[in-house]
């Protein structure tokens, strides 16, 4: 009760931590982006046309993508971009019209592009843990190294007891 009491005196309320936290904030929606984009991909509806048509790799890496972080669709999809970009230099050199949409996808090395840019993601992301694993490997071997050096110092300088009968591996597992 004197708590309550000093608390009272002071003007702090009992649960004021709680109300004093502040509200989380509101996780946005793909909705929002959607909402924004649509007045611009209207205003360059042919540029929006061909794009889309561009970006398909893009799409089915977003498909088959199971990880919560998308990288795969986010390496695949910005490499492709690059790629499609091709497509944008030739669809706004011709004047950005609807006639010249049809012209602009039948290039070839426009589509070589933008498919060797998925490829090239799709590549990225197989390789990946691949150079990760190794890099890791090298590192631990190195680590290893020095900690046999610096045992085989101290074995040296205090004898064989300080082991505590254990020694360090020659090699790492492999995998």
């Amino acid at each position: 009760m004197a708590a309550s009491n000093a608390a009272a005196k002071a003007g702090a309320k009992p649960n004021a931590k709680a109300a004093a936290a502040p509200p989380a904030p509101k996780k946005r929606g793909p909705w929002l982006y959607i909402c924004l984009a649509m007045p611009l991909a209207l205003v360059l509806l042919p540029s929006t046309l061909v794009m889309l048509a561009a970006m398909v790799p893009t799409l089915v890496a977003r498909i088959v993508d199971p990880a919560p972080g998308r990288q795969l669709t986010v390496t695949v999809g910005s490499l492709n971009f690059a790629g499609a970009l091709w497509f944008m230099h030739d669809l706004w050199s011709a004047g950005q019209s609807f006639s010249a949409i049809m012209p602009t996808l039948s290039d070839m090395i426009g589509w070589l592009a933008a498919l060797v840019g998925a490829g090239m993601g799709w590549a990225l992301y197989s390789l990946m843990p691949i150079v990760t694993r190794s890099i890791a490997t090298t590192k631990s071997n190195l680590r290893l190294s020095r900690l046999r050096k610096s045992q085989e110092a101290l074995v040296e300088e205090w004898g064989d007891p300080v082991r505590g009968g254990l020694t360090l591996p020659t090699t790492t597992p492999g995998p």
